[in-house]
């Protein structure tokens, strides 16, 4: 009988231990919820010691967090991108926006539903995220960072920015609950951004 090449085996991690560590908890996250989210498990799933958890990340939400900020990475990454043409046409950016949010919070629901089914998991994500200035905000910040340059100077873009959003979480939402069929009758990535072009404020 051959292993199956997506599962990961226990012994020395083929990443980082850190990088090993944030896609146990995925995985467990993903395939188990939160019931299963044990720094052993996810240790396990790994391939190394349970100290490496606390070693690396403090707690279990610290991991957690981890996992957040690894799904965001490539939403910072896009905002940073320096070679892209100040001209570039406002309908491609809002479907690179809403592309991008959408496997954003398909990867970070699982995530997001254990902090909050868990009541001192929240409570201690909160203050973090307080402290360190983390949280939904951001998300707005991302796409204000990304279409400023299409706006005039003083345009208010955070309600922009929230309905862009929304339609990203929902599509998601729909991706992590509902059958494949359910999906396919929500508007494209494409027909959003139709619809967002006449309430960008310019």
């Amino acid at each position: 009988m051959t292993a199956d090449p997506g599962k990961r085996t226990r012994g020395r991690p083929r990443t980082g231990v850190r990088e090993a560590l944030v896609a146990g908890a995925q995985e467990v996250l993903t395939e188990s919820g939160v019931a299963r989210l044990s720094t052993k498990e996810v240790a396990a799933r790994a391939g190394v010691a349970e100290s490496s958890i606390f070693y690396h990340f403090g707690d279990r939400m610290g991991l957690l967090q981890a996992v957040i900020q690894h799904h965001l990475q490539p939403l910072k990454d896009m905002v940073a991108e320096r070679d892209r043409p100040r001209d570039a046409d406002l309908r491609a950016e809002l479907r690179t926006l809403l592309e991008a949010f959408e496997e954003f919070f398909h990867l970070a629901l699982p995530v997001l539903a254990a902090v909050g089914s868990d009541a001192g998991l929240r409570a201690v994500y909160q203050q973090r995220s307080q402290d360190l200035d983390l949280g939904p905000h951001r998300a707005i910040e991302v796409v204000q960072a990304r279409l400023s340059g299409h706006a005039a100077p003083d345009a208010d873009l955070r309600p922009f920015a929230l309905l862009l959003i929304g339609a990203a979480h929902q599509r998601a939402l729909q991706r992590q609950l509902s059958p494949p069929s359910a999906l396919i009758t929500l508007p494209s990535s494409a027909a959003l951004a139709d619809a967002l072009l006449p309430a960008f404020p310019r």
